[in-house]
């Protein structure tokens, strides 16, 4: 029996990493950018956020809360120039952009999967670790097969392969794009292009997901969960195309599952993170769905930022140039995000340890400790031998300046 969808979505987060010297600069580009406008967070209309996050977090990622109607007014007033010179003292400043609708009809065949881009988000953070988040829903009711499919196809969009792959009876169009592949335009566009995801051996071909789906309740009632939903549900969270089949490896892992209630069901990998529902509970569709595109979405964020900002610490380490930079980049990390609580709500605080887990960001973050308490030692020994050297010479000329002193003064 095919699974229906009642409602679902899915956010396709794509990092990348700029120059943090040059960030300034990028923002500028963002703010003359006529598609991109400065996401203003207010507590009348984003209560909920206000709500979830600690001061810490609300502080570094949403500071625009602290602001009354009078300093929002005055900061869109400001020169432009001026405004990007004071976006670039925030940790983080989060974009909207605006996608331009070409309204070109549907193109192709009609057994393709139909998709809008309903959002598009940039988050910078000062570090220079970006995400450019695009949130996408099927145009048609339709079952789970074509969410997964879907998954599958769009996160290799960016792909050079994208054409390339198996499975090619996977179509997906859009009335915004001729070609799919047409986002890799947008991504250029909004990252400029030269990023140094190569660097710090980033995928950048390859979206992270973030998916959800409620299914109608004849699917998954008090029946229970079957085999079926079961192995269609371990393909949703490894991003799998509906025809493959599920290994051994894959149902053993039931680590990468959480529950949340009898109906909602979360999986995680290292490719992104699922839930899957049932409306046997309308709250799933409602209160749930919010939840999940908006809170966890930007705990998901953090989490992701952690493990990049390890990885960029960690090439800079590797490199030994401007150690004082890094040393001063990683303690700030240590002290502002690492130690800091992100939230009180318990079953955030359970999505974050597991994402980390996943994510393997506790034992970077461990390695990266080891090394810097390594690098630190030699480089205050090298420079303390630097200094004593200095001075070494320093002396030594004085003595010689003293002695030819003394042999003039006889000579005269």
């Amino acid at each position: 029996m095919e699974l229906m969808t009642k409602y679902q979505y899915t956010y396709f987060i794509y990092p990348y990493v700029i120059d943090c010297r040059k960030y300034n600069k990028y923002l500028l580009r963002l703010l003359k950018n006529k598609k991109c406008s400065l996401r203003i967070f207010e507590k009348e209309r984003d209560l909920h956020l206000y709500h979830y996050f600690l001061p810490s977090i609300r502080e570094s990622m949403f500071w625009s809360f602290e602001l009354d109607h009078d300093k929002i007014k005055n900061l869109k007033d400001l020169d432009i120039n001026m405004q990007a010179n004071l976006l670039a003292k925030k940790d983080c400043n989060i974009f909207s952009y605006q996608l331009e609708k070409n309204l070109q009809g549907k193109v192709g065949a009609n057994n393709g999967i139909f998709f809008e881009i309903n959002e598009i988000k940039i988050i910078c953070y000062q570090s220079g670790i970006c995400f450019l988040v695009f949130k996408t829903s099927l145009q048609q009711d339709g079952s789970f097969s074509d969410i997964l499919n879907f998954n599958y196809k769009f996160r290799e969009a960016n792909s050079k392969t994208y054409n390339l792959k198996e499975y090619e009876n996977i179509k997906i169009q859009s009335d915004t794009f001729k070609d799919v592949q047409e986002i890799s335009d947008i991504i250029k566009e909004i990252t400029g292009g030269k990023i140094a995801n190569k660097k710090l051996n980033i995928d950048n071909e390859k979206f992270i997901v973030y998916s959800y789906v409620c299914l109608d309740q004849n699917s998954w009632n008090e029946n229970g969960e079957n085999e079926y939903i079961q192995s269609m549900f371990l393909k949703y969270r490894e991003i799998l195309p509906a025809s493959r089949q599920v290994t051994d490896v894959i149902y053993e892992n039931t680590e990468k599952e959480m529950y949340e209630s009898k109906f909602a069901k979360y999986g995680f990998s290292s490719l992104g993170t699922v839930l899957l529902t049932s409306d046997i509970n309308p709250v799933n569709y409602t209160y749930v769905a919010q939840k999940y595109e908006s809170e966890y979405l930007y705990t998901y964020i953090i989490s992701l930022y952690k493990k990049f900002l390890l990885k960029k610490l960690n090439y800079q380490f590797n490199k030994m140039k401007d150690f004082k930079y890094t040393e001063k980049e990683f303690l700030k990390f240590t002290k502002e995000l690492w130690i800091q609580e992100i939230t009180n709500d318990d079953f955030g605080k359970n999505l974050i340890k597991k994402w980390e887990d996943i994510l393997e960001v506790e034992d970077v973050f461990i390695k990266l400790k080891s090394k810097y308490e390594v690098l630190y030692k030699k480089y205050h020994i090298e420079t303390t031998s630097k200094i004593n050297k200095q001075v070494l010479v320093i002396v030594s000329i004085l003595i010689v300046l003293n002695i030819l002193g003394i042999i003039l003064m006889v000579l005269k």
